[in-house]
């Protein structure tokens, strides 16, 4: 990108389309756009950026559960936590206590080992999961080509909080099937919010989504999965707030996000993608595919990107022009002038100014082949 810049105190670069100052910032100048978009002055200047207008489907934010006294600790259920016993038996009779109440079941400090390949945890309707901060639900290693450490299907009003769900990418059997999930969603789910939960190292994603409406991720992190860090195959109302999706790697397509419909009768709408952070994956921070079905009414501003493409976005018409407000950071090291020469590292910066700019967005428009005429 074009522009004239010059470091902050906080070794932050700055960079836009055209040159101008854009202000002062603690005696320093900052320099960006020439037609200084109000969106640009408030990111370079550590201001909020302005929203874009939500559609009236998508989620505005992540409610807390409702109000309980009853608490199930899965340990009272026999959850051992110690890293070898299979406490899923445990772990679903305290779900299943649990299930129409309202109330929640808590999840203690701890290790606790869980048969994904049966996907024997199946979440119930109104109902809280709440794992404590060092809480790791981890996938006892298996050989099957679909796994899940946690199902939701068919269900509504389900909050799962906090904790971590850890798959068994390092000690899977074989090399065969790409289903390993960390949380399913999926049935016509409804309702479900997903809060402070991390799911790494999955033999595929750490999120996966088919069918579902009303979904809120808020201040979730996929870290170090084999195929995606979230999966959106079909969903309506979706919003994705204040979460990290990083070092996916293994195999195709390698996002931190892809919205990719599995046929025709599938669509994902009104979607929200803000305030997030996209960091070395190995794909696109977000990839949206429109081939095999539609694609429509979504929101991505305010997210960061490093270490990966932005956006790319194919056979979806009209989404790239949703995608504003964005911003693309890259380190590198400049070393200081004078005699006392030294290496500073510093930040580098570049603003989305336009919605759909190319330098975030590669926008393929329409892949699909052609149809040979009939002679």
């Amino acid at each position: 990108m074009r522009g004239s810049t010059l470091r902050t105190p906080l070794n932050l670069r700055i960079v836009a389309d055209n040159d101008s100052t854009l202000g002062q910032h603690e005696g320093r100048e900052i320099s960006s756009a020439k037609t200084c978009l109000l969106l640009t002055c408030a990111i370079a200047l550590g201001a909020a950026a302005l929203p874009s207008p939500a559609y009236a489907g998508a989620p505005e934010a992540c409610a807390p559960p409702p109000a309980s006294d009853l608490v199930i600790n899965v340990k009272d259920k026999g959850a051992k936590g110690d890293g070898r016993t299979d406490d899923s038996a445990a772990i679903q009779a305290a779900i299943d206590e649990a299930a129409g109440t309202k109330g929640t079941v808590l999840i203690p400090d701890g290790t606790y080992m869980v048969n994904a390949a049966d996907k024997k945890l199946k979440l119930r309707s109104d109902m809280t999961l709440k794992l404590a901060d060092r809480a790791v639900l981890k996938a006892i290693p298996n050989d099957a080509r679909k796994s899940a450490v946690l199902t939701i299907s068919g269900v509504a009003n389900v909050w799962v909080i906090g904790g971590i769900l850890e798959g068994d990418r390092d000690r899977h059997g074989g090399g065969a099937g790409g289903w390993g999930m960390g949380i399913r969603i999926i049935n016509d789910a409804k309702n479900i919010t997903i809060s402070g939960l991390t799911s790494r190292r999955m033999w595929a994603d750490g999120f996966y989504v088919e069918g579902v409406e009303d979904l809120r991720l808020c201040g979730v992190t996929a870290d170090a999965n084999r195929r995606q860090g979230l999966s959106i195959i079909a969903a309506n109302g979706v919003l994705v707030s204040n979460s990290v999706f990083k070092n996916t790697h293994g195999t195709r397509p390698g996002a931190g996000i892809d919205f990719e419909p599995d046929v025709k009768s599938q669509e994902i709408s009104n979607v929200r993608v803000v305030n997030s952070k996209f960091v070395d994956n190995a794909g696109p921070g977000i990839l949206v595919a429109g081939k095999k079905a539609r694609i429509f009414k979504m929101e991505m501003t305010g997210n960061t990107f490093r270490g990966n493409r932005a956006f790319v976005v194919e056979n979806a018409p009209g989404i790239a022009a949703a995608i504003c407000g964005n911003r693309q950071t890259s380190r590198q090291t400049e070393t200081s002038g004078g005699f006392n020469a030294y290496a500073e590292p510093i930040e580098i910066v570049a603003l989305q100014n336009d919605c759909g700019e190319t330098g975030f967005v590669l926008d393929r428009g329409n892949t699909k082949k052609k149809r040979k005429r009939a002679n």
